[in-house]
């Protein structure tokens, strides 16, 4: 079963390192406003122009990748230590963690995001993007996967093998042969054979970059 946008980014805001966007049904499709830079203010004046009052709205966390832990070490009290080990943590304002497989994905917000969302008329969830995007990768029941999102600056990573996580990362871009080089580089070395791939592009499509997986036989499901 192939997973749709829609399953997932229905009626939420996505907070990025670059800004922020908005997504809601309108029919059958995903109605998408994005704000290039970051801001409370802006937030809380455009979030309730764009949902429905009484909008039970999803937070998609991406302003990071997840420290994935072992569950069985995993221990909430110590959510602040796990993300010191990779992250500056003087500005978190509140640490989350998601189930994914064997591991608990542990991330944050910083305290103007957590203030932000306080102030919204919306009852809200928040999510890590890394565990949204487990999720789509074991949709697809298929024996390797590898995930591919693009956005502006980075690209995120997240592979699974016979369900069980193998890796998320985030990578910076400055040419579309970035991806290419990347995607192919992780597929040698995870010895990923022919893995099943979900490609999402926040922005618009890049006809030249799957030009370039079509040159090197690669055929990514561009989720919808």
């Amino acid at each position: 079963m192939t997973p749709t946008l829609n399953e997932y980014y229905g009626k939420s805001i996505r907070i990025a390192p670059d800004g922020f966007s908005f997504y809601k049904h309108e029919g059958n499709r995903l109605a998408v406003k994005s704000f290039p830079h970051s801001s409370g203010a802006l937030m809380s004046t455009e979030a309730p122009a764009f949902f429905a009052p009484g909008d039970a709205l999803r937070i998609i966390a991406a302003r990071h990748i997840p420290l994935l832990v072992p569950a069985e070490l995993y221990s909430p009290t110590k959510a602040r230590d796990y993300l010191a080990l990779q992250f500056d943590t003087s500005r978190i304002g509140q640490t989350y963690s998601d189930p994914i497989g064997n591991y608990r994905a542990v991330y944050s917000l910083n305290q103007n995001d957590v203030d932000t969302l306080a102030r919204l008329p919306f009852p809200h969830q928040v999510v890590s993007e890394t565990a949204l995007t487990f999720q789509m990768l074991g949709q697809l029941n298929a024996v390797s996967a590898l995930y591919v999102g693009i956005d502006n600056d980075f690209l995120d990573v997240a592979a699974v093998h016979r369900g069980e996580p193998l890796l998320a990362n985030r990578f910076p871009l400055t040419d579309p042969t970035d991806i290419l080089f990347y995607v192919l580089h992780i597929i040698r070395q995870l010895n990923l054979h022919t893995p099943d791939m979900l490609l999402h592009f926040h922005g618009g499509e890049d006809r030249k970059l799957l030009q370039l997986f079509k040159k090197y036989q690669i055929k990514p499901i561009i989720l919808q």
